[in-house]
């Protein structure tokens, strides 16, 4: 009866996820695109953070499996297949090579790109004034940190890409864009930063938080380590009883400390998420939401090609090992 219970509760999962990828996807498209109505960020923002999440249990994806190979055997799918099955694999084979090229595309461009515009940005602090020693800092270190993060994910990879490319097709000089790129950057940083000064007080609790936390893990796997001989030692030292309620004591009190640090840094998170969501584009939004769909179908093809990525990720990882 249980087991019954779990299963059709798993398919109503699964089918309402359904349900909510096919609304948002609507709710963009007349919505945003065709501006037949207005949306709101923070409802897509939230779905699409929903339905990620529930992309990774295990559960749901074998009873999604499971749905698939029971619709296929359906007339409905027999029907689909004969009147737009061929239209249908052309779609998705165009798709695929769509995304192999741009992501082959995008990686040369990537690894070669981010030297030169760091190369571009040091020859604009030399021979232009508007741009200072501060703000050319603050590109290098964010282009460094944005490399980075791209040697191991494609999404970083086009997103970074897709902003230089917006800025500079929208710049009054695009020859002068990527020369002046530094001061421009350090201007929109002030920005984001005097528009949400109250996330970042909230981001900065929760990286406490998490900080203790953390410090709490370690120090109990140390005591862990230790208590082989520490308990050998409390066994001829110290009565058994007093020994059995310190330990029961201090776990008590250790497990409502981490208890305590997470029921904090759960509404933290909330409220930093919806902030964040609060700040993004539509458009930025669901560019993440369909490179992330297209890099769990698809990017186990192309993850282990020849590509500077895969070079970089090889030199970053032995540099960190030695």
């Amino acid at each position: 009866m249980m087991r019954s219970l779990q299963r059709a509760i798993l398919m109503l999962v699964v089918l309402n996820g359904w349900c909510l990828l096919g609304i948002i996807l609507v709710d963009y498209l007349l919505g945003d695109i065709l501006g037949l109505f207005s949306t709101s960020i923070y409802s897509q923002g939230w779905a699409i953070l929903l339905l990620v999440a529930l992309s990774f249990s295990s559960s749901l994806k074998a009873t999604q499996l499971k749905l698939k190979q029971w619709y296929t055997n359906t007339p409905v799918d027999f029907y689909l297949q004969q009147r737009f099955g061929t239209c249908l694999a052309m779609i998705s084979r165009a798709l695929r090579a769509l995304y192999i090229n741009l992501y082959l595309l995008a990686d040369v461009v990537f690894c070669v790109g981010a030297p030169l515009l760091i190369v571009s940005a040091s020859t604009g602090w030399w021979l232009i004034d508007d741009v200072s020693y501060i703000a050319l800092i603050e590109y290098c270190s964010i282009i460094s940190i944005i490399v980075f993060v791209g040697l191991y994910s494609n999404m970083a990879r086009l997103l970074s890409l897709g902003y230089f490319f917006g800025y500079w097709l929208l710049s009054d000089n695009m020859l002068l864009y990527p020369f002046v790129a530094p001061t421009l950057v350090q201007q929109n940083i002030a920005i984001m930063i005097s528009q949400s000064l109250n996330s970042w007080i909230l981001v900065v609790g929760l990286i406490l938080i998490i900080y203790l936390m953390a410090r709490r893990r370690q120090k109990d796997s140390q005591e862990a380590t230790a208590s082989g001989v520490g308990k050998i030692s409390n066994v001829f030292s110290q009565h058994p009883f007093e020994m059995i309620k310190t330990t029961l004591n201090r776990e008590l009190l250790g497990n409502y400390l981490s208890l305590a640090c997470l029921i904090m840094a759960v509404p933290l998170g909330v409220l930093i998420l919806n902030s964040i969501i609060g700040h993004l584009n539509t458009h930025l939004l669901f560019a993440c939401f369909i490179i992330w769909m297209f890099d769990k179908h698809w990017q186990y093809e192309v993850v282990n090609e020849p590509a500077l990525s895969s070079d970089g990720r090889y030199f970053v990882d032995l540099m960190l090992k030695h």
